[in-house]
């Protein structure tokens, strides 16, 4: 294995970020006292610090194992706790950690190896992502633990899970493979995996397979130096593998931040009912209470709600089951952040955007930006374009062969794109090709074709041969490039320069940035005929063919609700940003309003399509019109209270107060 000079580049590429004495040990104390644990493990050990604080706790414990691909941290993990067997080994590839009746308590901060990573690991002793999946899949196949149902689960979430995924995944699958049946699994998590994407088969199989006892959020990234991300701690126990409907439970959920910590403990300066601390936290815990006190709260709720990116998504996935799908699918969700605000009135029905006409998606993703993307000078019958740097040069083209485009969201002011306000345009070539591949042109579609503009015939040459200094590769071999080539044997029906024809997501009607430092804002695209405006893959695009209901989506989204329904959903990134998908945009629901609320709506569409911004006075209306289902005497208090709770997310995702 190689050696580093660089401690700090070494633990970057090994994905290590120790979870230090204070993490274990609230890690721990989330666990009850009253265990019997006689076996502990920890697959990706470290230097030990959470199978110490294990160990501390469960003393009578007779089996403590650790297991760690890099000798340097084994060194340190033998110091502090003689007592475990402690093994320089790959947790993927060993036959000690599959013992008869499982573990009784598998403990674990896993390795947060990104994917990019994964593909250049051999060359530092690790495993790619290819040998991880087959080494996970012959693991489970092994096991002497699972039975044949939880290994065709495990099989087909093990096959299936996503190949963008970080290491991180497949770690939870195995860890969870390992434990007994009514045996607990504590992990050291970063907050993203509540809503990535990626981690939906985590989320699948710790639903039918595991009652999630406790969540405990960071809200304040206080709890790891130099944290670009909020951790969180989970407690799960493990159960019988049966359907979401039959076996779901709730959870508690848990906020911790910096002002009830002290130089011991994360939770030092905890009082809870003359508990002091950590007993504090248990006393809370054990009876599932809920409350809430400064620098501390909890409540439960439904298991469910803790993965949003399961609901609209289930459908699509190989590894569920039938009776799952149709249960997910029919759940209306509602963060329980906003269910907490709006509990008192349970009868109020819900509206998804799909049940108000509403397709959505993601913007135009050309896969080679620079060579796409122009500067639009002049536009005419033939246009002149002024280039990237890499080819920098003014040139003139036939304007069939452009379209303009919103870009980014500083290309435009307010919150309406207009197609004169833009000033980029992309390449939009369908039916004309350079004089070269004029020949190469199947028999079948030559006729649709004619000779471009040489200005454009040699910016493409010249974009064959230019290497990306990002890429190290030409153009035309960029992986998300080279797919728009079609030919049969050596004759062609298109060429790498042509995008593949447009579809709806790329000219829609509203759009949404998918990352946003302050609150998601909605904007209007407005599309004319025959000057249609392309929507970048920066952004999550929306659409419906209903002028009417493009007013009423504009002011919907535009709300307090449909903003804090993003902000909770969405995905906080480093540095604050809060990063959107499409699967976020979908699972939103409106309470239900009747026709002359929405007239209201639309006359306040009307207004910001006009001005292109929203003032106070009109967020107010549009707040107090989306509560209004709730009755008269509850929408101004309710829009209040989702007023405030959104600034409250908004300031703790960005550390910085935060100005309407």
């Amino acid at each position: 294995m190689q050696r580093y000079k660089d401690e700090g580049l070494k633990m970057k590429r090994y994905g290590q970020v120790f979870s230090g004495k204070p993490v274990g040990d609230l890690l721990v104390s989330m666990l009850p006292n009253d265990l019997t644990v006689k076996t502990i493990i920890d697959p990706m050990v470290g230097q030990g610090d959470l199978l110490q604080a294990a160990y501390a706790k469960y003393p009578q414990a007779n089996m403590v194992f650790g297991l760690d691909i890099d000798a340097d941290v084994i060194e340190k993990c033998n110091k502090i706790i003689p007592e475990a067997r402690i093994l320089i080994k790959d947790a993927f590839k060993s036959e000690e950690i599959d013992i008869a009746g499982g573990w009784d308590l598998v403990i674990t901060n896993p390795p947060y190896i990104r994917y990019q990573t994964l593909k250049t690991n051999p060359e530092i002793g690790l495993p790619d992502g290819k040998e991880l999946r087959e080494s996970l899949i012959n693991h489970i196949k092994h096991s002497k633990l699972l039975n044949d149902w939880d290994k065709h689960l495990y099989l087909e979430i093990s096959k299936n899970y996503s190949g963008l995924s970080d290491m991180a995944v497949p770690s939870w699958i195995l860890c969870a493979s390992i434990v007994k049946q009514g045996g607990y699994m504590a992990m050291v998590v970063p907050e993203t995996w509540l809503s990535r994407d990626y981690a939906l088969p985590i989320h699948y199989l710790l639903l039918r397979c595991f009652e999630i006892i406790a969540i405990a959020r960071d809200v304040e990234s206080a709890w790891f130096e130099n944290a670009e991300v909020r951790t969180c701690l989970v407690i799960c126990k493990r159960k019988e593998n049966d359907s979401i409907e039959n076996s779901y439970s709730d959870t508690m959920l848990i906020e911790i931040s910096s002002r009830i910590m002290n130089q011991d403990s994360l939770v030092g300066n905890m009082n809870y009912e003359g508990h002091v601390g950590s007993e504090a936290l248990i006393q809370i815990i054990s009876t599932r209470v809920t409350c809430s006190f400064e620098g501390f709260s909890s409540r439960i709720v439904p298991e469910i709600e803790l993965f949003p990116g399961l609901i609209g998504g289930i459908s699509e996935q190989k590894w569920t089951y039938k009776e799952d799908k149709l249960k997910v699918e029919n759940f209306t969700y509602l963060p329980n952040e906003m269910r907490a605000i709006v509990s008192k009135r349970n009868d109020v029905e819900y509206d998804s955007l799909e049940a108000l006409g509403w397709s959505v998606g993601q913007g135009l993703r050309t896969g080679a930006n620079d060579f796409f993307y122009a500067q639009l000078l002049l536009e005419d019958s033939t246009s002149v374009v002024q280039t990237e740097s890499w080819y920098d040069r003014e040139i003139e083209l036939s304007s069939d062969n452009i379209r303009k485009a919103f870009k980014k969201r500083s290309d435009v002011n307010g919150l309406v794109v207009n197609y004169e306000d833009l000033e980029r345009c992309i390449f939009y070539i369908q039916h004309q090709v350079r004089q070269m591949d004029y020949q190469r042109l199947s028999h079948k579609v030559i006729g649709n074709f004619i000779l471009m503009d040489p200005g454009m015939d040699d910016y493409i040459t010249y974009g064959e041969k230019y290497i990306s200094p990002t890429h190290k590769k030409t153009f035309k071999e960029l992986s998300a490039v080279i797919t728009n080539e079609k030919k049969t044997g050596d004759e062609f029906e298109r060429f790498w320069y042509m995008l593949p024809p447009l579809k709806e997501r790329h000219v829609p009607n509203l759009c949404i940035s998918r990352v946003c430092s302050e609150s998601p804002e909605t904007m209007f695209v407005n599309q004319v005929l025959e000057k249609e405006i392309i929507v970048d893959a920066n952004f999550i695009t929306l659409w419906n063919p209903d002028y009417h209901a493009q007013l009423i989506a504009f002011a919907l989204l535009n709300s307090t609700w449909a903003k804090l329904f993003l902000e909770v959903t969405g995905t906080t990134m480093g540095g604050g940003a809060l990063k959107v998908e499409a699967s976020h945009v979908r699972k939103i629901v409106f309470p239900r309003i009747d026709s002359e609320k929405k007239k209201e709506l639309e006359s306040i569409g009307k207004t910001i399509l006009k001005n292109r911004v929203i003032d106070r006075k009109l967020q107010r209306q549009i707040d107090e019109i989306v509560t209004s289902s709730f009755g008269v005497e509850n929408k101004v208090s309710m829009s209040n209270q989702l007023e405030e709770l959104l600034i409250r997310k908004i300031q703790e995702r960005t550390g910085r107060e935060y100005d309407e």
